[in-house]
């Protein structure tokens, strides 16, 4: 009976040493992760190096012709109204006959003003600040949240949208991570038809920072990525927009001329993770209107930043 102590002694220690390697082992990994974010976000924020304006002009000059080229070889482009308002914005920039052409070939396609739909008419609007649009409510566009925040940006006198769904859309501080982005493009169309008001200044200050602070964390150059850069730009707030950020939009463009929707199989979402790429349209769309955004709206930034 006297041997029991030691026994139980003996088998204490061995369990204490695990768990205290254990314990080592999660201190450590967490350690590790904390750093590899840390270098993360700093790789998104600052250049490792120094380029000049002749070689990011070129460098420029390059990715807006390869990926025009893409957009005017994939009409699917057709099927979502909001990325046609993009398209339409940089034909209006640059006069480039070839997205003129596009834009004329979605108004006139089976697309837009489909019979029975009169939503429809307003994304004609999205492309045509003078495409005549009927007087419809907001029930009657069967469309989700997001087009209906869109395309009545495009004629508030016409469509008859839901007070509560309007507060929404001009509150600064309802939103966040992804749908603040939503919102702020809703924002930016507003602003393209109807031009600055009190209202607008209010909410699409804090919203457009707001982007931005988001885009100071997420390093993964997802789909996303290139959405926050073309909305805060579209929002006329290219002062929030970092070299960096522009940079790795250019370092990321495929061969092809298009962008990835994913980083190395992570997608938008947090939680999201994708062997097989997909929608390279949307990203493509997305990161070629920040791009002409800067070449021919906010050339004052290249000069800042480049020398």
């Amino acid at each position: 009976m006297a041997s029991s102590p030691q026994v139980t002694t003996a088998v204490v220690k061995p369990r204490r040493t695990l768990a205290r390697r254990l314990l080592a082992w999660g201190l450590a990994f967490v350690v590790l992760v904390v750093v590899l974010f840390a270098v993360a976000v700093l790789n998104n924020n600052y250049s490792p190096g120094k380029r000049s304006r002749a070689q990011f002009n070129a460098q420029l000059d390059r990715a807006i012709e390869a990926s025009t080229q893409w957009i005017v070889q994939h009409p699917d482009t057709y099927g979502n109204p909001s990325l046609m308002f993009m398209v339409g914005d940089m034909a209006d920039m640059s006069l480039d006959p070839r997205l003129r052409q596009f834009v004329e070939n979605y108004v006139a396609s089976n697309r837009v003003r489909i019979p029975g739909r009169p939503i429809t008419w307003y994304y004609a609007r999205l492309v045509d600040p003078q495409a005549r649009v009927p007087m419809i409510s907001a029930e009657q566009s069967g469309v989700g949240w997001e087009l209906q925040w869109d395309t009545w940006a495009t004629a508030p006198d016409r469509m008859l949208l839901n007070p509560a769904d309007r507060a929404d859309m001009f509150s600064p501080t309802k939103y966040i991570w992804g749908r603040r982005d939503h919102q702020l493009l809703a924002l930016d169309i507003y602003r393209h038809f109807n031009g600055q008001s009190a209202e607008l200044d209010q909410a699409i200050g804090p919203v457009s920072e707001g982007v931005a602070r988001d885009a100071h964390w997420d390093f993964r150059v997802t789909d996303a990525y290139y959405q926050r850069s073309a909305f805060v730009l579209g929002a006329g707030r290219p002062e929030l927009i970092r070299r960096r950020w522009i940079e790795r939009i250019l370092d990321y463009q495929k061969a092809d001329g298009s962008w990835s929707y994913c980083w190395y199989g992570w997608c938008r979402g947090i939680f999201e993770f994708r062997m097989q790429d997909s929608d390279p349209g949307h990203a493509t769309v997305q990161a070629t209107w920040a791009l002409y955004m800067l070449k021919y709206r906010y050339s004052q930034w290249i000069d800042q930043h480049y020398r």
